[in-house]
């Protein structure tokens, strides 16, 4: 199964059209989206700020949007800003093949409702305090504070891999809670029941995008999450954020918040994390991947792309590929740690480290780290070159 690749654009558009022709008509406006890169774009979110989009739409909150040629809708939703309050931009999931123009119009319809969930995500009460999400083809999650009592602790991000476009958490913890309560070791998510497993050793690596600062030649990073804040719920993008206890990086105290985000159809989430600290000017904030025994790091398109074909714990799961992205305009170095491949950013306090990371998995959508490459330089590609947007009259 091909991959459905959603990336994130924020669009500035230029002077907006008039809506009003004439006193009380009201003309439809449709979006023209031209791809300036060569080769097809499968999916990607395109993220137009509110007010903008409130100047060629009326009563935005009812509209969802529609390819104007097959008239199928397309998934749309109001998203809100870094607070996770009130909403300020717009999203549309959108599919390209190998034509370079798509026209969009806009109907009345729901659009924060989907007929079959994109993403979806919770905490899970009843294996401490996981925090879990996913949408069609990826699973991830992170630790809290109540796994760090047990001694387990990590900052790092776990994977789940699945062969199948199906929101998989609640039964992989049904199932597993299950195993446990009959003493079926079967049932436990850590067994492949055909449709996926976890097979991902975290453990003190950064595992599929964790944090970290690089000083003296190493990582210092923070323990297990203390705080977290749903941002959305979908039904295209899910995000969170995370706040960690500060902790020492080689003396100087460092605090961060993390906010995560994964759109529907994508293999990565988008990482943002500020960090905040006292007692030096300056820090070298890293983001990273873990590289467990037998494993193959490559890094891509001058060091911008760390792509890395793992080994899971579970042998007969073949390989589980992760990756991580650099965007546009960030000044990082990689380079490989014992145990982790990293990309390093020199930070100001208050400063932001972002970047892309996810997985895939050999069994599913990614049979050979070659076709997990090309998946990474293409979502690198798009970054580079947006798609090309204009607001246009219907013709009608």
């Amino acid at each position: 199964m091909l991959a459905r690749k959603f990336l994130v654009r924020t669009l500035t558009l230029g002077p907006p059209f008039l809506i009003l022709a004439s006193a009380g008509a009201i003309h439809a406006q449709q979006l023209v989206l031209t791809n300036p890169s060569r080769g097809a774009r499968v999916a990607e979110v395109i993220e137009i700020p509110l007010a903008e989009a409130k100047k060629h739409l009326q009563n935005i909150e009812s509209l969802v949007a529609e390819d104007a040629a097959t008239h199928q809708q397309l998934p749309t939703q109001l998203y809100p800003n870094a607070e996770g309050t009130t909403p300020n931009r717009f999203l549309i999931a959108v599919t390209f093949s190998d034509k370079n123009k798509l026209v969009l119009n806009f109907v009345p319809g729901n659009n924060q409702t989907t007929d079959k969930p994109l993403v979806y995500g919770r905490e899970a009460p009843e294996r401490k305090d996981d925090f879990a999400w996913e949408n069609q083809y990826v699973t991830y999650r992170v630790y809290g504070p109540a796994l760090e009592a047990t001694g387990e602790i990590t900052s790092g991000i776990d994977v789940w891999s699945k062969r199948v476009p199906n929101l998989v958490i609640d039964s992989f913890y049904k199932h597993d809670a299950e195993g446990q309560r009959t003493h079926n070791p079967a049932l436990s998510y850590h067994k492949d029941d055909g449709v996926g497993l976890d097979s991902y050793l975290v453990g003190p690596s950064r595992g599929c995008g964790g944090t970290g600062v690089y000083s003296d030649g190493k990582l210092w990073v923070s323990n297990n999450y203390t705080h977290l804040k749903m941002l959305s719920s979908g039904p295209v993008r899910f995000a969170f954020e995370l706040t960690y206890a500060p902790w020492n990086a080689n003396g100087i105290q460092v605090n961060e918040v993390k906010q995560i985000s994964l759109d529907a159809g994508s293999h990565l989430n988008k990482i943002e994390s500020t960090f905040t600290f006292d007692g030096g000017s300056s820090i070298d904030a890293a983001g990273g991947l873990a590289v467990h025994q037998g494993a193959a790091l490559e890094k891509l398109d001058d060091d911008s792309i760390l792509s890395v074909w793992d080994t899971p714990q579970d042998p007969s799961a073949d390989r589980i590929a992760t990756g991580l992205v650099t965007l546009p305009g960030e000044h990082t170095t990689a380079m490989e740690l014992k145990g982790n491949a990293i990309v390093v950013a020199h930070l100001h306090s208050g400063d932001t480290l972002k970047y892309l990371a996810g997985s895939g998995w050999s069994k599913a959508d990614m049979p050979t780290q070659q076709a997990w490459n090309h998946y990474l330089e293409q979502t690198r590609i798009q970054l580079l070159h947006p798609l090309e947007i204009r607001w246009t009259k219907d013709k009608k």
